[in-house]
Parts: C-alpha cells; sequence; structure tokens
C-alpha cells in the first residue's frame, strides 16, 4: 500500500499537472479545450481514488 502513495499519486500528479499547464496554452490561444477537461476530470478522479485507497490501506 505504501507503494501507492509513493510512486502513485505522484505520478498523477504530474500527470495533472502538465494537462493543467496544456489546458491554459490552449486556453490562452483559443484552441479546442474539450480533451484537457475530460482528462482532467479523470486524472482528478484518479488521483482522489488513490490517496483515500492508499490512506485506508494504511490502517
Amino acid at each position: 500500500m505504501i507503494y501507492i502513495l509513493l510512486f502513485v499519486v505522484p505520478l498523477l500528479a504530474v500527470l495533472w499537472f502538465l494537462n493543467f499547464t496544456t489546458f491554459l496554452k490552449n486556453l490562452n490561444v483559443d484552441k479546442n479545450t474539450q480533451t484537457q477537461i475530460i482528462l482532467g476530470a479523470l486524472l482528478s478522479f484518479m488521483l482522489v481514488f488513490a490517496i483515500m485507497y492508499g490512506f485506508v490501506g494504511l490502517h
């Protein structure tokens, strides 16, 4: 369970940050941002689920 907190959560956080910066870049250039919105929602769900699963596994 500790591997989830050490590897999966930081990996998802980096992917979420990269997606967010791509979203802001596309928003600034007035490109289509639908892909980044959907991917951001999915990554947010996965990140919160991994954090909750990791903390429950520690007890």
